[in-house]
């Protein structure tokens, strides 16, 4: 069988190195997030205790001791409704807080190994 070649136009040369340029980028950048996830769940137990636990409960289930005061309570961490979140949704609460509970971001308080590693004990949570 004969194929027929085609020749290649001077203009898409730069197309396609800028497509595999793109392609490249992204690939760099997701494999960063994968690294960024990967959390310590001792160390983000140890963090949620300090900062957590008082609202949401040692278990994570908003039965902590300043929970019974909150309205509306604390959520529970370990419900399928929580855990269900993508990483992404649960760190824009984290980190912004959530309006019209007690609920106050950690933005500036957390660094990212701090997050991963928070995020890590959380998910760990599941009922």
């Amino acid at each position: 069988m004969i194929r027929r070649v085609e020749r290649v136009k001077p203009g898409n040369q730069k197309k396609d190195g800028f497509i595999l340029l793109v392609g490249v980028v992204i690939g760099i950048m997701m494999a960063g997030l994968a690294v960024a996830e990967a959390g310590d769940t001792e160390k983000g137990q140890t963090l949620y205790r300090q900062s957590c636990g008082h609202c949401h409960g040692l278990d994570g289930k908003g039965d902590g001791e300043m929970g019974g005061y909150l309205n509306p309570p604390p959520s529970n961490l370990a419900s399928e409704k929580t855990q269900s979140k993508s990483d992404i949704e649960l760190k824009d609460v984290i980190m912004k807080g959530r309006s019209g509970t007690a609920m106050e971001g950690f933005e500036g308080a957390l660094d990212e190994a701090q997050f991963a590693d928070l995020l890590a004990y959380l998910r760990s949570l599941k009922s």
